[in-house]
């Protein structure tokens, strides 16, 4: 199914094209050309993209670009997320009736969960082979984002901690600390390709940062995540390393991988 029409309730739009640039750290070249730098939209030139090479963390980037790129959204997206075509004009969409419901809104993703653990939205991850997640029909509030894309206003750079290390548990964090600040995150109804490769390690740079949020944010734990929840003592991050480890030799068997083109996957699934 494609995207369905919106309806609105004024005819004049806040976000169009040119209100949205993609920032994406970038070590897979060949990874962005066939995924992020395909999305149809950002391919022909109608949103711009940045592309940030030997990047010492995602809030670095993040940083960056909230501070110097002039656009009033800033898109974070890894280099293997594919945007179908539609993608950018249904966000200015929901994005203008986002700021109708929740104007001081903080963080979009893609696919997020609540303190309750209730998934919100879905995305296609090729690692899985499938759709994940559970679909929504509009915003919803969670308290932790996939990464693999989030949207941000120039506004929210109040809530990016340029001490988070590495390349994970920053959505988290962004929210976290936008929810202190009395600001809501949310996930809105995506339709999006994660071309993501199955998760090997959860140790190195992951560890790292599930450490550094333990501490950060231990007077408000246990704090949900959608892989390891951040707790006082690490067990589930430790039963999971074990589990990442055994499942190299296991991988699940389905009929995509990395060689599957992710724009074939937006047409079969009905994307575009």
């Amino acid at each position: 199914m494609k995207y369905p029409p919106l309806r609105r309730k004024h005819n004049v739009m806040h976000y169009n094209f040119d209100s949205f640039h993609v920032v994406s750290p970038v070590n897979e070249p060949e990874t962005l050309r066939r995924c992020l730098a395909a999305s149809p939209d950002i391919a022909s030139g109608r949103v711009r993209i940045t592309t940030v090479d030997s990047a010492p963390s995602a809030v670095a980037v993040i940083a960056d670009a909230l501070q110097n790129l002039e656009a009033p959204i800033i898109i974070y997206a890894h280099q293997d997320v594919y945007l179908p075509s539609g993608f950018f004009e249904t966000l200015a969409h929901q994005l203008d009736a986002l700021d109708e419901r929740a104007p001081g809104w903080a963080l979009v993703g893609a696919i997020g969960r609540d303190s309750a653990q209730n998934d919100h939205g879905e995305v296609w991850s090729t690692d899985r082979g499938k759709v994940v997640g559970k679909p929504i029909v509009g915003p919803a509030a969670v308290d932790c984002v996939d990464e693999c894309l989030i949207v941000l206003p120039k506004r929210s750079l109040a809530y990016v901690d340029a001490n988070v290390p590495h390349f994970h548990l920053y959505g988290v964090d962004i929210v976290q600390n936008a929810k202190e600040a009395g600001a809501t995150s949310f996930a809105l109804p995506m339709q999006i390709v994660h071309h993501a490769k199955p998760i090997t390690s959860l140790a190195g740079g992951y560890a790292t940062a599930h450490k550094y949020m333990r501490l950060k944010w231990r007077s408000r734990l246990p704090i949900t995540t959608l892989i390891v929840p951040l707790e006082r003592t690490p067990w589930k991050l430790w039963k999971m390393r074990v589990g990442a480890r055994i499942r190299r030799f296991f991988p699940v068997r389905h009929g995509y991988g990395q060689s599957t083109d992710p724009r074939s996957i937006a047409q079969e699934l009905g994307y575009e």
